[in-house]
């Protein structure tokens, strides 16, 4: 990791020298004194030039990843006609990162994070390749399995390093960037698709290929930094629950509502009557909300980051709540657009709050664990949501997603009116501003 200890007296922490260099020295202290991360923290032209890496790899990687995707889809519908069979390889997909999730720190404390992600890479273009060969749909489930665990080790790995390199008070503004750079990436996939015109040829599954390829390139300049994984104490994944419960259902909640609304949202539009052309805006209306990841990382920054997360949910049920009742087609997009917003508004505190609790040599396997709760909620997400689409027709959408953030709001409110009763609150508590104080665990 960037941050590790020589002993309990001498810190080493990663400094920058103006010639783009990197290297690793020890920071005098003084008895008893304690430096916080910004006072360590110096912005130098090598520190651009690593997280201009990092977020190069990410977006070329995101590019693949839309590329793909839409050749899955078109694989899908051109081979598997049962709509069951193509929830299943999307399911196959995302528990493969849930299966992983227990693996990845093991692999990336003996291999290194920057091979762990030139491994995921080369596996994704391997894999991309071999998808333009449908040879029966268990060899396509076993070939989707290894796109979704490549995709993990990747996705986990390069988030963590750039959260390594970001200063405590930028963290949420780097975070929100990277996500919207993905964002962009994944939704330039499909365009590039209609720009080259390869249409299901192997071209299309190349190119998507030559993406993830391309994305290790930046990474060769990190080798310098990159250190293999420790974990000072193996932490379980029912602990994580038991120290950050609020965090980690903010992070199923999300992901449940998110990926009920990507996956059934043009559905929605055409049983509620809209044009085939019209119910496919629709999604894209809902990605493109994903500028509000930049105020809300300017948010996260000065407002007290779980104030931020309750608000956040209560106004996205009042968005999936306008939807429910709504009966005027052209006010769809609007909330639609304002329901991812104020979605995005609670997973960004989230991600920065669980980044901040645990060391950084826990960093990896916390935001593993993380990324594993929100791989459970989307699948939870899919098969609930359709569940409830079969039952209550279009409309069950949105009672799909009211009830998940109910049941966080719910979950919220119980464990915070526990924590009163203790007397467990402090004065600086019910502050709606960020105190920027030092939340980390001390014994974990």
């Amino acid at each position: 990791m960037l941050f590790f200890f020589r002993s309990k007296q001498e810190p080493t922490s990663r400094t920058y020298d103006v010639t783009g260099s990197s290297g690793f020295s020890a920071l005098p202290l003084k008895a008893n004194q304690k430096i916080s991360d910004d006072q360590e923290f110096q912005w130098t032209v090598g520190l651009v030039k690593d997280f201009a890496a990092i977020f190069a790899a990410m977006f070329l990687s995101a590019i693949g990843y839309g590329i793909l995707m839409a050749m899955i889809a078109l694989k899908l519908e051109a081979n598997v006609k049962n709509e069951i069979l193509m929830s299943i390889s999307t399911a196959t997909q995302i528990g493969a990162g849930v299966i992983f999730s227990r693996f990845l720190p093991s692999m990336g404390r003996k291999a290194g994070m920057i091979n762990s992600i030139y491994f995921g890479s080369i596996l994704s273009a391997v894999c991309s390749l071999a998808l333009y060969w449908y040879l029966g749909y268990f060899f396509w489930l076993a070939m989707v399995f290894c796109i979704g665990t490549s995709f993990f080790i990747c996705g986990v790995t390069r988030g963590t390093i750039m959260i390594d390199l970001a200063p405590t008070h930028i963290r949420a503004m780097v975070i929100s960037f990277g996500t919207m750079l993905v964002a962009i990436g994944n939704s330039l996939g499909p365009v590039i698709l209609k720009v080259f015109q390869t249409s299901d040829s192997f071209a299309s599954f190349a190119l998507a290929s030559g993406f993830f390829l391309a994305s290790i390139t930046p990474l060769e300049r990190l080798r310098k930094v990159d250190a293999a994984v420790r974990e000072e104490k193996s932490i379980g994944v029912w602990r994580y629950i038991k120290n950050s419960p609020k965090i980690m259902l903010a992070a199923f909640s999300t992901s449940f509502a998110m990926s009920s609304s990507s996956a059934f949202l043009i559905i929605y539009g055409i049983k509620i009557g809209m044009p085939k052309d019209e119910a496919s805006l629709l999604l894209s209306v809902l990605l493109f909300g994903t500028v509000f990841y930049i105020p809300a990382g300017y948010l996260a920054n000065i407002l007290n980051r779980r104030f931020m997360m309750m608000s956040a949910t209560v106004l996205s049920f009042f968005c999936a709540f306008a939807l429910f009742a709504e009966q005027d087609s052209t006010k769809i997009p609007i909330l639609l657009f304002l329901l991812f917003g104020c979605l995005a508004c609670v997973k960004l505190p989230a991600v920065v709050l669980i980044n901040e609790k645990y060391k950084p040599t826990q960093r990896l396997a916390v935001n593993s664990a993380f990324t594993r709760f929100s791989l459970i909620g989307n699948i939870c997400g899919l098969f609930a949501t359709g569940a409830l689409m079969k039952t209550f027709g279009p409309q069950g959408l949105w009672i799909s997603i009211m009830a998940i953030l109910s049941f966080f709001l719910l979950f919220c409110f119980i464990n915070y009116s526990k924590k009163f009763l203790k007397k467990e609150f402090k004065r600086q508590d019910f502050s709606i501003f960020n105190k920027h104080q030092n939340e980390q665990l001390s014994d974990v």
